[in-house]
């Protein structure tokens, strides 16, 4: 079971994590994203180039904004008291995943049955 720093260290992590999150997401000037792929500000990236770095940037977007629905999740979950519970098994999630991932919904033996089909 966490104790009382243990937790409080995973939310405070939680919290940090939604912050940084929600800054990444925002739109930035001078970004990648405000050029169009064919724009002559682009200088010396050729056109394929271009339509790789958008790619590469749209999916860490979604991959961040997955990450902050998990967080999000994790944070509403302590709200409510379900905070280090399998939402699957419902059983304790061992204190070591959540220390690596503290918006971990899942515990390993649940997380490696649904990746394992």
């Amino acid at each position: 079971m966490l104790s009382t720093e243990q937790l409080r260290e995973l939310i405070e992590r939680l919290q940090e994590s939604r912050t940084l999150a929600k800054a990444l997401l925002e739109p930035q000037s001078g970004g990648i994203d405000e050029f169009e792929v064919g724009d002559s500000a682009i200088g010396r990236l050729t056109r394929m180039d271009a339509i790789q770095v958008q790619a590469m940037s749209d999916m860490s977007r979604s991959q961040l904004g997955v990450r902050l629905q998990q967080v999000e999740a994790a944070l509403v979950a302590f709200d409510e008291g379900r905070y280090g519970f399998c939402n699957r098994c419902k059983e304790p999630i061992d204190v070591d995943r959540l220390l690596a991932i503290p918006e971990a919904p899942l515990c390993l033996a649940c997380q490696q049955a649904i990746e394992n089909g």
